[in-house]
This record gives structure tokens, C-alpha cells and sequence, in this order.
């Protein structure tokens, strides 16, 4: 009954919000994140999914995950789309994404198991294959960059974006032709072979393997046969899960096309907007442009098909994972040692049981406010970098992405914090720096972000300090029954973007029904 409440007042909202034209015609809608990602952005895509007739995974891979909740069960999905559960709705992995067919096997069975039909999903022809291979570069290059690793998933995604963009990658295609298929991975081998020697050798890319499962150690041959990355033994293994995917793969770029004005199209966004390869804190970025304009391009679509994109925002805090510059930051470098090098969910719970909320020390604060939101990787554990919401980030991203509209999630986390500082401008703090045009000199105030880590490493916060809210907000479904201080922070935040956008949802909790649509 809750869902279906829930669904009613998200047909209203957006007749109120866009007009009446917009729902008695077919739109398409783009949902992503605003920040580093681990924003929420399942729930709302599994929300969106219900005024949808086709949901689209334009770009990205395994590496990033969604948690959506189902029949009052925690799903979590890595490749297949959000929408998937929803058996009346058309479910397309695009053209962008990166595919590795051991673990979307492996996905599959598992919604299969749980009562799922597959048989409205589709997958992008055009789409790259991860190979075992891929995991292996992926892994030596972090291991032999040590402290300058970019703090990869080590799932393969990067190498296999720079395999695509070098015109040698195998397409999901590939594995319909085994010809072709054999004749371009005898030449990718060949390629990656070379790599691996040249990185640490074959010994230390068993162990890489041998560490995993023995699905991919099944697949690259035996380490002791001498048949490691046997061209015989991939192309075996991948031929067959092949002929599994045979009848989910087409051109899924034509048939999203096809739909535009016949069906409502939900756009699902992957990580987030500052890690884009073209927008983001690069080199500390992932290898696909994750700003709507890349999900239109990763689903077949023009960015002027868009008809509204949505950004994701956290309630006035976000998260990193990984290295890459993070000027607000609770705990500063320490934090990042912690969750980069030593932390893990575990170790907190035992280690920092008494830290709170409230503490003194930043860097204990940043650990409780992530433990009190359950901020940690939903397979390894690993601790999210926490910081307080950062302005000059947010008006950059807004700029670049062109999203009006903001949804801002996980606001009931903090609850019963006392004080909450929103990162209004940097303080330069760093040696002269010529970004194009622009010239960084030490004490110059930065209103607006630039994505270079040479400048945002020197960036110090400056802090407009709010009294946080102590009623609990869990449940509520008007903006009217908001805490006033919660507003006035709300009301700040839109004041500050200049209102280059304007929240439209809040999210105050993890059901669908703690949700609140803005007038």
C-alpha cells in the first residue's frame, strides 16, 4: 500500500512540478549524482522505475553498485538495472558500459534464483568485454604504483576503457562470431601478455587470480601447466557464456532511439558527476563520462533528449572512495590514510565504538557520522571518506552538468548533530598555479571549483556553521512538518548554487515512502 501511495504522489508531483504535458506524453528522464557517488541513487531510480517503461544503464561497469529494496529485501545490483525487478519494464545495459560476463553471469543467476525474469533485459552489442586479463593489469598497475595508486575497484574497468579507446577491445558482439572473436583476443593476448611481464610477471598475476575464485582461474588456464592466459582456454570459457547471452544481446542504441516519444525512458546514472572522466578530479576519476551528456551518449541518445535531468546530492554531507582531493574532508589527511590504507567496517566498530556524532575531534566525528550512516563499500567493506557538503564543488558541478533539478538524500543521518558546517569558498592556500588563463595565488578566495587536484589539494574550507535539527524526520511526506532549522539550511544551499537549480526531492530515510516531493 506504501508503494503504491508513493508512486500516486510521484505522478502528481511531476504534473505539478513539469505540467500536465509532461506526463500526458512520453519523456525521457536522466538520474545521476552530483558528487563522488554512494549517493542514494538506487532508491530513486527504483522510484523513477515505476513511471518508466524503459530504465537504461548508459555507461560504467561492475565497479559501482545500487542498492535498491524490493518485496522488503536490500538488493544490490552491479551490471543488470535497477529496474530489472519491475518484469512489465524494459531493462537495457548500454552501449558505454564494460561488461565482465563472469560476474553478470553470476548477477543473473542470482535474480533468477530470487524469482526474477530476465526476459526484458537487453544488453548493448557495442558493449566491451572485461577480461581475466584486465583484472590483472588493473591490480599490478595499483600494486606497482603504490602510494600514487588512484585507489581502483581492481575489477578491470580502467584497462578495459583503455583497450576500447585504443581500437582493440572484444565487444559483446564479438562473442556471437567465434572467429572473429578468436582472431581479436589472439591479438589482445598477445598485447597483454607483454603488459604483464613488463609489470611484475606471470608468477605475481597467478596469485592476482589464484586470491579470487576459481571461476577465472578455471578460465586463464593453470598456473603450473604453463598454460596461464591460454588463448584455448578463454576463448572456450567465453564462447560458451556467449551462447548464454546470445538472446539478451541486440542494438540496443537503435531500439533506445526508437522509443523516444513512445515510452517514458529513465536514464540510470553510475558513480558520480566528480568522477567523471571529462568533468571530474582528474586523474582520480573513472575511465566513463558520468554527466547526463555521457548517459545520453552510452544510450544511444542526444543530451537534448534529456527532457529533465535530476542530480543527487547527500543532505548536506558526501563521501569519497579512494585517493583524489577531498578539501572538506572531516579528519583531513588522517581520515584519508584511514579509509585508504588501514580502515575497514569491522575495525570501526571495534576500535571507535564510543566515538559520536558530536565529537570534538573531527577526525572522530568523520568515523561516527560514517558508522551511524552505514557509509562503507556494500561488498568490501571499505570505509567511505566523510566531509561536509561542499558548495564550490556543487556550483562547478552544476555548471558543467546542466541539471536543475536536486534531489537530496540521507538527510535523517544527520540528525541530532549540533553543528553543521557547509563549505561555502576555498582559501588557496598553495604555490602559484596557472590554470589556463587563471592564476592561483596563495590567499585567493575560490568561489567556484576547478577539478584539478593541483589546486584543490592547497583548498581550505570556509565554513558557514548551522544549528543542526534533534526531531526526527524519519516517515515525514511534506516539506511542511521539516524542522525549521533544516530549512534554513535548505534555503542557504539554493541561495548559494544561485539558484542554478532547485531541490525538488528529499529523501529522509531509506524506503520509498520517506520521501518528501517540494512544492
Amino acid at each position: 500500500m506504501e508503494s503504491e501511495n508513493v508512486e500516486y504522489r510521484l505522478q502528481e508531483f511531476l504534473r505539478n512540478y513539469f505540467g500536465k504535458e509532461f506526463i500526458d506524453n512520453k519523456k525521457v528522464i536522466s538520474i545521476s549524482c552530483l558528487q563522488f557517488g554512494d549517493t542514494g541513487k538506487g532508491k530513486f531510480v527504483d522510484l523513477f522505475a515505476n513511471w518508466a517503461d524503459m530504465i537504461v544503464r548508459p555507461t560504467g561497469g561492475p565497479n559501482a553498485g545500487h542498492t535498491i529494496y524490493y518485496q522488503n529485501e536490500e538488493w544490490i545490483l552491479h551490471s543488470v538495472p535497477s529496474g530489472v525487478v519491475h518484469s512489465e519494464k524494459t531493462n537495457v545495459i548500454g552501449s558505454d558500459t564494460v561488461i565482465d560476463p563472469l560476474e553478470l553471469l553470476k548477477e543473473m543467476s542470482a535474480l533468477k534464483a530470487r524469482g526474477i525474469s530476465l526476459d526484458n533485459l537487453y544488453i548493448s552489442l557495442r558493449a566491451n568485454l572485461i577480461l581475466p586479463t584486465h583484472i590483472v593489469l588493473d591490480r599490478l598497475g595499483e600494486m606497482k604504483a603504490g602510494k600514487a595508486r588512484v585507489g581502483t575497484t581492481g575489477k578491470g574497468v580502467g584497462p578495459t576503457y583503455i583497450d576500447k579507446l585504443a581500437r582493440r577491445g572484444l565487444t559483446m558482439n564479438d562473442l556471437l562470431n567465434p572467429i572473429v572473436f578468436k582472431r581479436k583476443l589472439e591479438k589482445l593476448m598477445d598485447y597483454h601478455r607483454r603488459l604483464i611481464i613488463e609489470m611484475g610477471g606471470y608468477e605475481a598475476a597467478w596469485k592476482i587470480l589464484d586470491g579470487m575464485n576459481n571461476t577465472y582461474t578455471a578460465v586463464v588456464g593453470g598456473y603450473s601447466s604453463g598454460e596461464l592466459f591460454s588463448i584455448g582456454n578463454i576463448a572456450k570459457h567465453y564462447l560458451e557464456l556467449g551462447q548464454l547471452f546470445q538472446s539478451f544481446i541486440c542494438d540496443t542504441d537503435k531500439m533506445v532511439r526508437d522509443a523516444v516519444g513512445y515510452k517514458n525512458i529513465l536514464l540510470e546514472g553510475a558513480q558520480g558527476f566528480m568522477l567523471s572522466i571529462d568533468y571530474g578530479t582528474y586523474p582520480f576519476v573513472t575511465c566513463s563520462d558520468c554527466s547526463p551528456a555521457g548517459m545520453a551518449k552510452g544510450a544511444g541518445l542526444k543530451e537534448r533528449d534529456i527532457d529533465a535531468s535530476f542530480g543527487i546530492i547527500k543532505g548536506f554531507y558526501e563521501t569519497r572512495v579512494g585517493k583524489g582531493p577531498f578539501p572538506t574532508e572531516i579528519g583531513g589527511k588522517d581520515s584519508e590514510q584511514w579509509c585508504n590504507e588501514l580502515g575497514s567496517r569491522d575495525k570501526e566498530k571495534e576500535m571507535f565504538s564510543e566515538a559520536t556524532v558530536n565529537d570534538p575531534n573531527p577526525y572522530m566525528q568523520g568515523i561516527a557520522i560514517r558508522r551511524h550512516a552505514g557509509e562503507y563499500g556494500a561488498t568490501t567493506g571499505r570505509p567511505r571518506r566523510t566531509g561536509w557538503l561542499d558548495l564550490p564543488m556543487l556550483r562547478y558541478a552544476l555548471e558543467l552538468s546542466g541539471v536543475k533539478h536536486i534531489i537530496m538524500t540521507k538527510l535523517d543521518v544527520l540528525t541530532g548533530i549540533k553543528t553543521i558546517n557547509l563549505c561555502h569558498s576555498y582559501d588557496y592556500d598553495g604555490p602559484d598555479y596557472s590554470y589556463g588563463d587563471y592564476h592561483f595565488k596563495k590567499g585567493v578566495i575560490v568561489d567556484t571549483a576547478v577539478p584539478d587536484p593541483e589546486v584543490l589539494d592547497y583548498c581550505k574550507p570556509v565554513y558557514k556553521e548551522f544549528v543542526g535539527w534533534e526531531d526526527d524526520i524519519r516517515g515525514f511526506k511534506e516539506a511542511e512538518e521539516l524542522p525549521l532549522k533544516l530549512t534554513r539550511i535548505a534555503r542557504y544551499l539554493e541561495a548559494s548554487i544561485r539558484h542554478q537549480a532547485k531541490i525538488a526531492i528529499i529523501s529522509v530515510g531509506p524506503e520509498p515512502d520517506e520521501t518528501i516531493f517540494m512544492p
